[in-house]
């Protein structure tokens, strides 16, 4: 159960990791995605998630947010090797349903974990 849930340790908090992703990482762009990677120096998956006021209100915003964490937290253990993730969210993603949104993920990651 522990397995589960996602901690602070596998959480990109500091607006510090996030300039140095966005400067020294990796962009992998999809449709409705950027995400940015870099080879991390901890010692599992780290992910930050940034959904600006462009993409929607803070229903949508959160909604958007909230189905990312989820993705992640099922899948974090099948993303080899250590990385710092930001997942970006661009706009026309409220316009889709939870489903079409995991389905845009499936393929934002396979292609993180193919950069890799």
């Amino acid at each position: 159960m522990n397995n589960f849930s996602l901690p602070k340790e596998v959480r990109l908090l500091k607006r510090s990791q996030f300039l140095t992703l966005s400067k020294q990482g990796q962009k992998i762009h999809t449709g409705y995605f950027i995400a940015a990677v870099l080879n991390g120096t901890g010692e599992c998956n780290r992910i930050g998630i940034t959904v600006s006021k462009k993409v929607g209100n803070a229903v949508a915003r959160n909604r958007i947010k909230r189905i990312i964490r989820e993705y992640f937290r099922h899948r974090k253990d099948s993303i080899p090797g250590a990385r710092d993730i930001n997942i970006i969210g661009r706009k026309g993603l409220t316009t889709l349903s939870n489903r079409q949104i995991i389905e845009k993920l499936d393929k934002l990651f396979t292609k993180i974990t193919a950069a890799g």
